[in-house]
C-alpha cells in the first residue's frame, strides 16, 4: 500500500494526541482534501479553527503557493503541520 507521512507541531500535537501518522492512500494521487478525510481528528481541528490560519507543508513547499486544499499528494510525500503561531 502507499503512504505519505503527515507530522504535526507545538499545539497541535497536545490536541490530537501524535506527532506523525503514516497514511494509506486509495489512489496514486490524492488531493490534500481527501488525505484528511482519513485522518477526521487533525480534519476537524484545521476546520475548527480556520485551514487558512495553519502553515502546511508538502515536501517543504507551502500548499498555498500550490493548489491549496487540491494540492495532489503520491506515495513518498511528506506533510508537516504548523499551527497558528501565538505570543504576546
Amino acid at each position: 500500500m502507499m503512504s505519505v507521512e503527515v507530522r504535526v507541531y507545538v499545539t497541535l500535537r497536545e490536541k490530537l494526541g501524535w506527532k506523525s501518522k503514516m497514511v494509506g492512500l486509495k489512489r496514486e494521487r490524492m488531493k490534500f482534501s481527501e488525505l484528511l478525510d482519513e485522518l477526521k481528528d487533525l480534519k476537524k481541528v484545521l476546520e475548527d479553527f480556520g485551514y487558512e490560519n495553519f502553515m502546511i507543508l508538502l515536501n517543504g513547499r507551502n500548499i498555498r503557493l500550490l493548489n491549496w486544499l487540491d494540492t495532489e499528494i503520491k506515495e513518498g510525500d511528506f506533510i508537516d503541520i504548523f499551527p497558528p503561531a501565538g505570543g504576546g
